[in-house]
């Protein structure tokens, strides 16, 4: 199971009195409602196997009961569910993106040496999960020059250039590709227009690497962030009071880092920093070192965490998972209340800004984290709430942005039309969806793929098969495709998982198109487990009739061009290679069944293989079929009861259902 799986089914157990809403549970889990219900689906058939049972009802929700309690238990012991280890799922890193910042993190930014053993413990996973991470990790160190190196007994580290490091550093970290709330929504807002945060990031890495201080990415932000604030402080006027510890500081090598750091901020945003804020810079720094867990620093954390839970259930946004925001306000609040110990006041620019731009955060920051028992003794005034603020207004967007549609646009090579498209887009659907990349045809790859909920083309791609739904619409976005992309969002975000299909065919006429694409001569079953090899030279020589001669040769090739431009496993259990470009005269779909399973690259069960093999001449209905293959990844129902009879017949049965 996923590890999403078993946190999900552990909710299910401590509330198995009760029924719970697939809203309630994509919250907690940071999910949209449609893959909860992907995950309940595949829940549903491993718990009814094992003594329980999942019963949804409309309107209320969903609940576990336990019918075989011995069964059960036996269950969640073979898939290590420990229902009480609530607090430890809430530090598994879940999605394998995560997963590889973690250690990318830890590799590059904190520079570790790490070990797979206490990798696999701490984030709750098999070796072979982990070396999958590993693996992509070195994917994308491969461009910059970097390598993973490891010795038996001396753990693993990245070797290369310090240049390609901080290169790679600045791209993965602080990219327009890495979805970080700070820089997303206070870095691009009216708050900080004439500073770049990117700029800022840039000089605190490089000061901070050169010193040999290990600083992870979220640290880095929050000093962006204090740096971004203080330069629009100074520009109004405002400086820090004597801090009276400066004498305390000075010798620290962090207060050294600081002295550099706000040096080259003065080249850059002509600006100069008096010794009080390098010496706030320094309480900063140092709070690497502060997040130790000592017994005080501890407690703070205990709070913000419960703040952060009112705020949750206030705003009724899935803020307790957000690491961002608690890391962001513990690194904020602990040089926050040496000031407040000494009363020292740190006067806030942007105090009236942030109460007209967003006065609920600003008011229910102040309610909630004023009751902090460490800050409940003192008295704090508008300009410090209005800083914590911006981290609560920051995660309100970040939580905002998870719930959109996320668009993948592809065109043609052309730059210019794919950003008219863009923006056509964005002006129409802007509250609704993210545009998350921009693709030319040959350009896309998984990677831009594995974010999106929905690809928008400007070039017809239906002769290519994808798991998520692809609308082909004009570079000027013409009435009819507004209308039918204001459809498909609908679909996606309410309670279907899919987009329906839009296409005009009526049953008899699917029906016709599906058995002139499909027949008994493009269909073989293997006993054996056979190779990947195999089985795509077997299926292209049933479809070689009616070809060129040189018809699977050009196909492998476009096969394999395929597969590098995004994954062709849709499931566990179903893969569908399919060529980049069209190769044959003809639509036709070659089917493998392997009742046994087969190895597929990285997925060892794989059971159903769909060769597609569209025509280069025309692809009218194309889509009826390859629609129902994307259907069948989630009806194991109909994946069962096709491999329980493994004949053309059987499958033909079952298969139509889905056209």
């Amino acid at each position: 199971m996923k590890q999403k799986e078993k946190i999900l089914l552990r909710y299910l157990i401590e509330r198995k009195d009760e029924y719970v809403t697939s809203r309630y549970l994509a919250s907690e889990l940071l999910l949209s409602d449609r893959t909860v219900r992907n995950y309940l689906h595949h829940l549903k058939e491993a718990v009814e196997k094992n003594g329980g049972r999942i019963i949804a009802k409309q309107g209320q929700g969903y609940q576990l009961q336990i019918v075989h309690k011995l069964t059960f238990d036996l269950f969640l012991s073979q898939q290590e569910i420990l229902p009480g280890r609530r607090e430890d799922a809430r530090e598994v890193f879940l999605e394998s993106e995560d997963r590889q910042k973690y250690l990318l993190n830890k590799l590059l930014l904190e520079e570790e040496v790490l070990f797979m053993d206490d990798l696999a413990e701490e984030l709750y996973l098999s070796r072979s999960s982990l070396a999958k991470d590993i693996k992509k990790i070195k994917a994308k160190l491969a461009p910059y020059s970097l390598k993973i190196l490891s010795k038996y007994g001396k753990g693993m580290w990245i070797e290369g250039k310090e240049r390609d490091k901080r290169h790679f550093i600045m791209n993965t970290f602080f990219g327009s590709s890495y979805a970080n709330s700070l820089k997303e929504y206070l870095g691009n807002s009216h708050f900080f227009s004439e500073i770049s945060f990117e700029e800022l990031a840039m000089i605190i890495l490089d000061e901070a690497r050169e010193a040999k201080l290990k600083i992870s990415d979220f640290i880095i932000q929050n000093l962006a962030l204090h740096l971004a604030l203080g330069i629009k402080r100074m520009r109004a006027g405002f400086e820090i009071q004597d801090l009276g510890i400066e004498n305390e500081l000075s010798d620290r090598m962090e207060y050294q880092v600081a002295e550099k750091i706000v040096e080259r901020i003065k080249v850059v945003a002509n600006v100069s920093f008096p010794p009080e804020e390098i010496s706030y810079l320094t309480l900063h720094l140092m709070a690497k070192s502060n997040r130790n867990e000592t017994k005080s620093n501890h407690t703070l954390k205990k709070e913000i965490t419960k703040a952060i839970s009112h705020l949750s259930q206030y705003f009724n946004e899935p803020l307790t998972e957000d690491q961002q925001l608690q890391n962001g306000l513990l690194d904020h609040l602990a040089p926050m209340l040496v000031r407040l110990e000494r009363g020292i006041t740190l006067e806030n620019p942007l105090t009236e800004e942030i109460k007209k731009a967003n006065q609920l955060a600003f008011e229910a920051t102040k309610s909630c984290f004023g009751e902090l028992p460490v800050l409940s003794r003192f008295s704090v005034n508008d300009d410090e709430w209005a800083y914590l603020a911006l981290h609560l207004m920051a995660a309100l967007e970040k939580a905002k942005a998870a719930q959109k549609i996320r668009v993948l646009i592809i065109c043609a090579t052309g730059y210019g039309s794919a950003q008219l498209l863009r923006n056509r887009v964005v002006n129409e659907f802007g509250k609704t969806v993210i545009v998350t990349d921009v693709k030319g045809y040959y350009e896309i790859d998984e990677a831009s793929l594995e974010g999106a909920d929905l690809i928008l083309s400007s070039i017809d791609l239906s002769s290519m098969v994808f798991k998520l739904p692809v609308l082909h619409v004009s570079v000027f976005l013409n009435e009819e495709d507004v209308h039918r992309i204001r459809k498909s969002i609908t679909q996606l975000t309410s309670q279907q998982q899919t987009v329906t299909d839009t296409c005009t065919f009526s049953v008899t006429q699917k029906q016709k198109i599906y058995a002139q694409q499909l027949s008994e001569r493009f269909f073989k079953v293997y006993e054996n487990s056979p190779e990947k090899e195999t089985v795509i030279h077997d299926l292209l020589e049933l479809l070689s009739s009616n070809e060129e001669g040189d018809y699977p040769i050009k196909m492998k090739k476009q096969i394999k061009r395929r597969q590098e431009m995004g994954q062709i496993i849709f499931s566990d259990t179903v893969a569908v290679p399919h060529p980049a470009i069209p190769i044959g005269v003809e639509t036709k779909i070659a089917v493998a069944l392997i009742p046994d399973g087969m190895q597929w690259d990285d997925y060892g069960r794989i059971r159903f293989v769909f060769l597609v093999s569209p025509s280069y001449i025309e692809n009218e209905g194309i889509t009826v079929v390859t629609k129902a293959i994307v259907k069948l990844v989630d009806r194991l129902e109909i994946q069962q009861a096709i491999l329980a009879e493994p004949t053309f017949e059987n499958f033909n049965t079952s298969f139509i259902k889905l056209i």
